[in-house]
C-alpha cells in the first residue's frame, strides 16, 4: 500500500525564517540583547544574528545551546517554532456581512 503525505511541503528558507523569527520574538519578549543571548549559549554574536535573520541552519545541539540562553526549554523552543510552521486557518468572506 502506498502512502501519500498530505502535509504542505515547507521550503527549506520558510523553516529558517520562521526559526530566526521566533528565536527573535523570545528574546526581545524578554529583554534580552543578541549579545546576552549569544554568551549565554555559548555562539557568537555574529553567528546568532545569522540565524535570526536565517541565513543560518543551526543544529539541534546549537538551538539547545540558545534556548538556554533563553531560559527556556529546548521542548519549549521547538514547540514555539512548530507552532509559528502551522498553517493558518483562513475562512473564504462570501459576500457582504452587512444585512
Amino acid at each position: 500500500m502506498k502512502t501519500v503525505d498530505i502535509r504542505p511541503q515547507r521550503r527549506t528558507g520558510e523553516l529558517l525564517s520562521t526559526i530566526g523569527e521566533t528565536l527573535r520574538a523570545e528574546r526581545n519578549e524578554r529583554g534580552l540583547t543578541l549579545k546576552q543571548v549569544a554568551e549565554g549559549a555559548h555562539v557568537s554574536v555574529s553567528y546568532l544574528a545569522e540565524i535570526e535573520r536565517g541565513e543560518k541552519d543551526p543544529s539541534s545541539k546549537v538551538l539547545e545551546s540558545i534556548a538556554g540562553g533563553l531560559g527556556i526549554g529546548v521542548s519549549e523552543l521547538l514547540v514555539r517554532i512548530a507552532f509559528a510552521l502551522e498553517p493558518k486557518l483562513t475562512v473564504p468572506v462570501a459576500g457582504s456581512l452587512a444585512a
